[in-house]
């Protein structure tokens, strides 16, 4: 079914800019603390294992539950977003989220610790969906240089975390008040965005976009998704795994490499924000992703010491651009469907996310950590090589060319 929400034509009125530009604020700090959500658990492993007497692939099953939830809240998130609006869901979803990190800070069951991550995930996933479709709706003239910027907002909260939680334990607080005070953070987001976000995203759609929204999806969306897939499991399997692969460190350091991790990745958007309108968005994310398998392979292969941290933070500055320039690339050949553009590719990367982080736990326990985590910079030389065919199929079908994510 075509995304007809708000469907309008070309002629009606632009968007009031301010209240576009409101509105992605206040998204842009919910990605935060959505990407905060995402380094939580990771970060505080080492305190969470013994705590609820849980070993690496205990650890794993519950990377890969709330990696399933998040699959799910993509897809339905999608669909709420078509039916109800943004104004409706994305409150909820971080109200979800918020409820499910304050019950997590308080239990010390791990059945009921996992059933509200499930429930975390499911929030924050919904809310993923629904900010990337509001920022293509909102700017559609500037989509590869706002997304580039609203994930960085979601780099910078998932670089935050590590060295902040890791100063936290230092100080002697215990490792369950982070997740209470994100939890309630998340409820306050939720009534911030309540107050901003407009009631429906605006939509250019033409007629020949509702007859192409009746087909099937393109190919060449299917074989980004399948780029998609590639690169975030190369990405969250190092993020939720590199303290635990760190050992050999102290936590501080471990916690320093994880923060310089997503600190590269926000330095690549940030690069990348300001440039997109003069790159080819496709053959770039290609080429860095394909950079940034390189540098984790060095950084993995490499004996464990002071100067693995940066290697790590190199490969976080190739990582940076890949995601959103993808996703602006599908956004500006699909105009009209963001809903759907965002929930395939979402949807992508938490089938990624799913496979791959969990079973680095298993692999662990197998064949060691540093063959599982070897597997990221496999996965990611991967990203960049579909990359490049999805950009060789879209010209084939004549959409891409010429191609600048605005």
């Amino acid at each position: 079914m075509p995304d007809t929400i708000g469907a309008m034509t070309p002629t009606q009125p632009a968007r009031d800019g301010t209240r576009a530009v409101r509105a992605g604020l206040v998204a842009a700090v919910a990605y935060a603390l959505i990407g905060w959500r995402g380094l939580l658990v990771p970060s505080l492993i080492r305190s969470v294992e013994p705590f609820f007497g849980r070993d690496d692939a205990g650890m794993g099953l519950y990377f890969l539950a709330t990696a399933l939830a998040y699959g799910v809240g993509s897809l339905v998130g999608g669909r709420l977003i078509r039916g109800l609006g943004p104004r409706i869901v994305l409150p909820l979803a971080m109200v979800l989220m918020g409820i499910g990190l304050i019950v997590q800070s308080l239990t010390d069951l791990w059945a009921v610790f996992v059933l509200f991550g499930v429930m975390v995930s499911l929030g924050a996933s919904t809310a993923d969906v629904g900010i990337n479709a509001l920022v293509l709706d909102q700017f559609p003239h500037a989509r590869g240089r706002a997304l580039n910027l609203i994930h960085v907002a979601y780099s910078t909260g998932a670089l935050a975390a590590p060295l902040t939680l890791a100063a936290v334990l230092a100080a002697g607080a215990s490792w369950q008040l982070p997740l209470l005070c994100s939890g309630v953070a998340a409820l306050v987001v939720a009534a911030a965005l309540a107050l901003t976000v407009p009631g429906e995203p605006v939509h250019i759609e033409t007629v020949k976009d509702r007859e192409a929204g009746r087909n099937r999806l393109p190919t060449f969306l299917l074989v980004m998704a399948l780029a998609v897939c590639f690169y975030v499991a190369a990405e969250a399997g190092v993020s939720d795994w590199l303290v635990r692969y760190l050992a050999p460190l102290p936590l501080a350091a471990a916690g320093t490499a994880l923060t310089l991790y997503w600190g590269g990745i926000a330095v690549g958007r940030v690069v990348f924000a300001r440039v997109g309108s003069r790159v080819e968005p496709l053959g770039t994310a290609a080429t860095m992703a394909t950079a940034g398998g390189l540098a984790l392979a060095v950084a993995i292969l490499a004996p464990i010491g002071p100067y693995t941290p940066l290697l790590f933070g190199a490969a976080g500055v190739a990582f940076g651009p890949v995601f959103p320039l993808i996703v602006a690339a599908a956004g500006s050949r699909m105009p009209g469907r963001s809903a759907t553009v965002t929930t395939t590719l979402i949807f992508a990367a938490v089938v990624g996310a799913t496979v791959y982080p969990p079973a680095i736990g298993f692999l662990s326990v197998a064949v060691g950590l540093q063959v599982a985590m070897a597997g990221t910079a496999v996965l990611a030389v991967l990203a960049g090589v579909t990359t490049f065919a999805s950009r060789r199929l879209g010209r084939q079908a004549g959409v891409l060319d010429p191609i600048r994510a605005r």
